[in-house]
């Protein structure tokens, strides 16, 4: 099975370089948190997801839509390297020109966004300086896009590993020299050093070229931008419903404060455990799209196989994590930062769920169907805004972080259920049992986290751990062959 050995290779969890990002990651947010507090960190996500939104709304998913038409160029027995470049040529040329219409829309539009954001226009001035950010997020779409079209992992870790080297040393100056101004230049920097490492990883292979800018060579990328329109509009609708869930937030009595705490537990729950995802983007997807569309047993077997990589990783993450949860948060922030606890352990089902469902949702994406892909992640945003702004308002940070959880429950039944039909996928007994007693284990070892007493809390957690071992080992062992 090694197919198995290279799946965990590809997630990056056994290398250094994962590691060392995750250790990077560690003391950028304890450097935020010392020099700039909660509220500087409300600012800082609140200006993340601006960008999230505008970059998301004129990228025209080139990202993605690269990924796919570049692997299958690659994926030929005797690929055309004239041919390969060409197309390489034509993606940074379709790019740049996104790259130019995102900063154009953040420049005009930054009025309306400072007031939908902060209720006021106070802050037009800054909004207006996040357009270099779009543009260089854009072009470092580009440049990714095709990192991993050529499944060259080692360079993308290794630019991810510079980039987040440079973020650090940059937060630790930024913040100490300006405190809450030093946000949004540091934010700028770290855009420019993303698009500047993954240049420099991608050029060894692809110097940089793009073409004129002329609808004669414009026109054959055409395709890749009717192809990423949909994946566009999933983009957008998920971090419009990012910035909504920002602007009720910042309309609640705690303002930028509520937001930063609500930042700090979703980044707990959500991005360190998102490193075991590495693999989605960088090898499954390039995979998955290469399966014929009507060989069904080879598509039910690889995302099976994905599914079981992920939760037997995802599950005992997820509970050694909340065990040590409070540790955690003075370790990553400060001791104001307690409060987000009870929001963490009601939220990490979410990343779970996600664990099962995220290898079949690459189907609509991989078969080349956008716009149901994008239909699954309209229904999916608005059930996670309206359920995160009422879990707030009723319960506050834990009402929000139980919401998290409830929504992607309801994202795993939808996309389970539809693909079903739509695509032939039968998740196996053997998944299937795996993921349930995995989860049930899981659930025991949070209900043992929320003790204060520790022998009930390491006993229960212990325990649990344990009894995961016969579902871990299966699939553990298959790498080692």
């Amino acid at each position: 099975m090694s197919n198995y050995r290279q799946l965990f290779k590809s997630t990056g969890l056994l290398g250094s370089v994962q590691a060392l990002y995750i250790l990077i990651s560690v003391v950028r947010n304890k450097v935020a948190a010392q020099l700039i507090g909660a509220v500087g960190m409300g600012l800082a996500d609140l200006y993340a997801r601006s960008l999230d939104l505008l970059g998301g709304a004129t990228n025209f998913g080139l990202g993605m839509s690269g990924v796919k038409r570049l692997s299958a160029l690659a994926a030929e027995e005797h690929a055309d390297r004239a041919k390969l470049d060409e197309e390489v040529k034509l993606l940074r040329t379709w790019v740049v020109v996104t790259a130019l219409l995102g900063a154009a829309v953040c420049l005009v539009f930054s009025p309306l966004i400072s007031l939908f954001a902060c209720d006021t226009t106070a802050r037009t001035g800054a909004f207006c300086l996040l357009a270099p950010a779009v543009a260089m997020t854009t072009l470092a779409g580009g440049e990714i896009a095709i990192l991993k079209s050529l499944r060259h992992l080692k360079r993308l870790a290794r630019a991810t590993l510079w980039n987040a080297l440079f973020t650090l040393c940059g937060c630790w100056v930024s913040y100490a020299l300006w405190g809450l101004d030093g946000v949004l230049p540091m934010l700028v920097a770290g855009t420019a050093s993303l698009f500047g490492f993954h240049l420099r990883e991608a050029w060894q292979t692809f110097p940089y070229k793009i073409g004129p800018l002329r609808r004669d060579f414009l026109r054959p990328g055409w395709p890749l931008v009717k192809m990423g329109a949909a994946y566009v509009m999933a983009g957008v609708t998920t971090a419009a419903t990012e910035m909504l869930i920002r602007a009720a937030l910042m309309r609640s009595g705690a303002g930028l404060m509520a937001i930063g705490y609500y930042a700090a537990g979703f980044t707990l729950t959500v991005s360190y455990a998102r490193m075991v995802f590495v693999a989605m983007d960088a090898d499954y997807f390039p995979r998955l799209s290469a399966i014929p569309a009507g060989d069904l047993r080879e598509q039910n077997v690889t995302i099976n196989r994905q599914i079981n990589t992920l939760i037997v990783l995802m599950a005992p993450f997820l509970m050694v994590f909340c065990l040590f949860l409070p540790w955690i948060i003075q370790l990553l922030y400060t001791r104001d930062f307690l409060a987000i606890q009870p929001m963490v352990l009601c939220a990490a089902p979410f990343m779970y769920f996600k664990a099962i469902y995220a290898p079949v949702a690459y189907l609509a994406l991989a078969r080349g169907h956008s716009v149901r892909y994008m239909t699954m992640e309209l229904i999916y945003d608005v059930v996670l805004c309206v359920s995160v702004i009422v879990g707030y308002y009723f319960g506050n940070l834990t009402g929000a972080g139980l919401a998290l959880a409830l929504a992607n429950f309801f994202d795993l039944v939808l996309i389970l259920t539809c693909y079903r039909k739509q695509y032939g996928f039968r998740i196996s007994r053997g998944t299937r049992n795996r993921a349930v007693a995995l989860f049930v284990l899981l659930a025991a070892a949070l209900c043992a986290a929320s003790q204060t007493a520790l022998w009930l809390r390491f006993g229960g957690g212990t325990l649990c751990l344990a009894l995961t071992l016969p579902y871990l080992w299966p699939v553990l062992r298959k790498v080692r062959r």
